[in-house]
């Protein structure tokens, strides 16, 4: 060994630098143990372990791939450019992404509506694609539409658009339109709200619409009425952007464990002043209606506007564009069962509730109570969240009604209604005018349980 350099130290540190025969450098402590090895060719080794003390470590040539590990719970791979990561190895013990084994937001993919593609003079409250509902109060008309449409190379073909046929250019102060989504509390407890363990969340989505400028989303927790809202800007005219927003979490207010609403996400699309004449509420704490909204465009404003949105995302924890999990796609025969726990239909998925159609009617063999009404238990195809909101029309569309064959009685709509419904089934009671033993009834029913 041929010393090159030596340093006098006192405190364990760097002594001397020498170099041997294969001229491997080293960085020898007092003690004579090597702390570092740089073979001649570039191999590095060192006697314990690498200590980066916050900063990047490069892996490659051009410095687009990189660990950096930046708090003592968070570890950050990058992989920039073409780069490719692969994990080679036998045995793999787990991977964990996320808390949640299912997408915590359903159909954020807008891939089922069962209630048609497309909803026209639309001017208060309903859904359109599944689960995610509109919410108006003199806002002008829209047409709300399942679109062929999303983001390029994105995984998203369907996208939820509301089309302005009607404009509102001055809003009231109680006017407003949004967009929102609603979850059952039992499904939120993993955030532990209300607790000092209250979990960070982030909301993801992609978006477009012809008017730029500042949106607002806010978080509603109806149990304790509490709120935050954050803005977003929609930078460029008619072209899809995804924005990620994270949330604090909130340490106070528990989320009741139960099948009931406890937390609603509201995308504003326009407010009048008793939602947007404070000052926005970028933290949480009590509701006060007039910081929900603060800045927001008005969508409304002219005919020429709509507003897309699709591959809508939560997640627990802190996230930016670059660190988020990716979207979790279901196929599409799970996310309609999620769907219909909440709404389903018994004519064809896709068509409008009320619409003439034989496809897709129930027919069954009712018994007779001997005062003319025919009865028959029928199953829901998924148990409900809650008792459902009943109706009933004809196959020829006719409201309130449902057909019956009987002998001895002649063929026709009759007055019929889903009576006794639960979570898992109904009766259907059909009015048959005189006695009879048996008939065949038939039609079609919706059940409604959203929040």
């Amino acid at each position: 060994d041929i010393p090159i350099m030596e340093l006098d130290q006192t405190n364990d540190t760097v002594e001397y630098f020498k170099s041997d025969s294969v001229r491997t450098t080293l960085i020898e402590y007092t003690d004579g143990d090597d702390a570092l090895a740089i073979a001649d060719g570039g191999a590095l080794t060192v006697s314990t372990s690498l200590d980066m003390n916050g900063t990047e470590l490069i892996l490659d040539a051009d410095a687009d791939t990189s660990i950096t590990v930046d708090t003592d719970d968070r570890i950050d791979f990058k992989v920039g450019g073409t780069d490719r990561a692969y994990l080679t190895t036998n045995h793999v013990g787990a991977i964990i992404n996320r808390q949640n084994a299912k997408p915590l937001i359903i159909n954020g993919d807008m891939q089922v509506a069962q209630r048609g593609t497309s909803l026209t003079g639309q001017t208060g409250s309903g859904f359109q694609a599944d689960r995610f509902g509109f919410q108006m109060d003199t806002f002008g008309t829209w047409t709300m539409t399942q679109a062929d449409d999303g983001p390029t190379g994105s995984g998203f073909t369907h996208a939820l658009k509301w089309d302005c046929t009607t404009a509102d250019a001055s809003l009231g102060a109680g006017h407003f339109g949004l967009c929102h989504y609603r979850f059952e509390g039992q499904d939120l407890q993993l955030l532990k709200k209300g607790t000092s363990s209250a979990e960070k969340i982030t909301l993801a989505f992609w978006v477009k619409s012809a008017k730029t400028g500042t949106y607002i989303v806010d978080l509603s927790d109806t149990d304790n009425t509490r709120q935050i809202s954050q803005a977003y800007t929609i930078d460029s005219a008619n072209t899809w952007e995804q924005k990620v927003m994270s949330f604090d979490g909130d340490t106070s207010g528990v989320l009741t464990n139960d099948n009931n609403i406890s937390l609603a996400i509201h995308w504003w699309l326009g407010a009048g002043s008793n939602y947007s004449g404070g000052t926005l509420n970028t933290s949480w704490a009590s509701n006060t209606n007039a910081n929900r909204a603060v800045g927001n465009v008005n969508l409304a404003d002219s005919t020429s506007n709509n507003w897309y949105i699709t591959g809508v995302q939560l997640e627990v924890g802190e996230y930016n564009a670059t660190t988020k999990p990716p979207f979790q796609h279901e196929s599409f025969g799970d996310n309609l069962r999620r769907c219909q726990r909440y709404y389903e239909k018994s004519s064809p998925y896709g068509t409008l509730e009320g619409a003439g159609t034989n496809p897709g009617m129930s027919i069954t063999t009712g018994s007779n109570d001997g005062g003319g009404v025919s009865y028959q238990v029928q199953r829901f195809k998924v148990e409900k969240r809650d008792t459902p909101t009943m109706a009933t029309w004809a196959p020829n569309g006719e409201a309130g009604k449902w057909s019956s064959n009987a002998v001895g009685v002649a063929s026709a709509n009759r007055t019929a209604s889903a009576t006794g419904p639960n979570t898992a089934s109904f009766y259907i009671a059909v009015s048959v005018t005189g006695a009879h033993v048996v008939s065949q009834i038939f039609g079609h029913y919706k059940a409604d349980s959203e929040l």
